[in-house]
Order: structure tokens, then sequence, then C-alpha cells
């Protein structure tokens, strides 16, 4: 009699145990479900803000690739019009303006960095754009460093020695020996060489854009950032 009490206890006793070891597999189940779920909206939630700061990126980049391939080409024509004369520069006015502008890309890396830097990056499942995400500050900072030396060349060597061999105050006020002098040294050899180098940095700058590296990367992270809704 007894061990008929003592095997049903048991029986009881095992039923209750796995009763309690499905209840917790249950639980662990819903709650790694739930996890997912979260982790999910936050994905698609980085991925919204993502692609939005990417189109205002891609924005601004289509613009100063204008500016560096207008600057280009009316450079082109200043170069291709030497021997410069005091005539002929009369002419290139418009050109000289648009030749000697100095843009940098300076993209908004808001997203990315606090991803990166909040170790939320992990949430994004696609590893293709892990990696676009991840070499995107060396791409566009690749093609910052030729603008930048572009830009360098211009403020620190070429305007100063300009600002040496013209008088801007009087040839503001339109004075005509400041003219003459300005003239003098824009038909110089000393300018065209400055205008040589201008080139050739900014030829840099346009084989970059030609390369389509920072473009695709542009386009490719928006491509991968968009959602359905």
């Amino acid at each position: 009699m007894e061990t008929g009490k003592t095997g049903k206890y048991f029986k009881y006793a095992i039923g209750e145990i796995l009763l309690v070891v499905i209840g917790i597999l249950i639980a662990l189940q819903i709650n790694t479900w739930n996890t997912k779920r979260l982790d999910s909206l936050k994905e698609k939630a980085i991925l919204k803000e993502l692609h939005k700061e990417f189109l205002g990126n891609r924005v601004q980049f289509d613009s100063v690739k204008g500016v560096h391939n207008r600057s280009m080409k009316s450079l082109n024509t200043i170069i291709d019009a030497m021997p410069l004369t005091k005539e002929n520069v009369f002419t290139l006015i418009g050109d000289f303006d648009y030749a000697l502008h100095t843009f940098t890309f300076n993209p908004s890396s808001g997203v990315v960095n606090s991803l990166i830097a909040s170790g939320n990056y992990e949430l994004i499942k696609n590893d293709t754009l892990r990696n676009y995400l991840v070499t995107w500050n060396d791409v566009y900072q690749d093609f910052l460093e030729e603008e930048l030396n572009h830009q360098k060349y211009r403020y620190e060597v070429m305007d100063p020695h300009s600002a040496q061999n013209t008088d801007a105050i009087m040839l503001n006020k339109g004075d005509q020996q400041a003219i003459d002098y300005t003239l003098d040294y824009v038909v110089s050899r000393e300018f065209r060489g400055h205008l040589s180098v201008i080139q050739g940095r900014l030829q840099n700058i346009i084989t970059e854009l030609d390369l389509k590296v920072v473009e695709n990367h542009l386009n490719e992270i928006i491509r991968l950032t968009q959602t359905n809704d």
C-alpha cells in the first residue's frame, strides 16, 4: 500500500518538474521572441535615420561635385587662352570667379558615429550595409584630403602671393594704377604657375569623382537603408 502511494507521489513530482521546465522553456522562448521583435523595431528606426542622413549627404555631394566640375571647366578655359594678355583677361572674368572656387564635402555622420559608439551597430543584420557603414569614414576622408590639398594651396600659397602683388583696396576704388598693377600680375609667369598647380590639384579631385567611390558608397547606403514603410 505504501509502495503504491510512493510511486504515485514520484509520478506526481516528476510531472510537476516537467511542467515547471516546460514553463521555463516557454518563458525563455517568449523572451527571446520579444527581444528579437524589439531589436527589429530598433533596427528599422536606425535604418530610417541612416537613410535620411545619407539622402542629405548625397544632396550635398551632388552640389559639391557640380562646383568642382564647373571650376575645372572654367580653369581649363583660362589655361587654353594662355598666354593671357591685358586684353583677353577681361573676357575671362566670369571664368576666374568659378575657377578659383574651393569647396569641400563635409557629410553629416552623426547617426553613423552614434550607432558605432552605442554598440547598436550590431543590430544591423545586413552584412553588406554594415561594411559600407564601417568603411564610409575612410572613403570620404580620402576624397576630402584631395579637396583640402587644393584648398590649402589656394589659401596658403596662391592668395598670399597674389595679395603681395596687387592692391585690393585701391582696386576696389577703381584706381587705374591699381588696375594696371593687378593686370601686370595676372598676366605674369608667376600667376600662370599658380594656375597650373591649381589645375593639377583640381584634376586630382575630378579623378576621384570619376572613380565614383564616394558616390557609389552613398548610393548603396541609401539603397540598403530603404525600408518599406
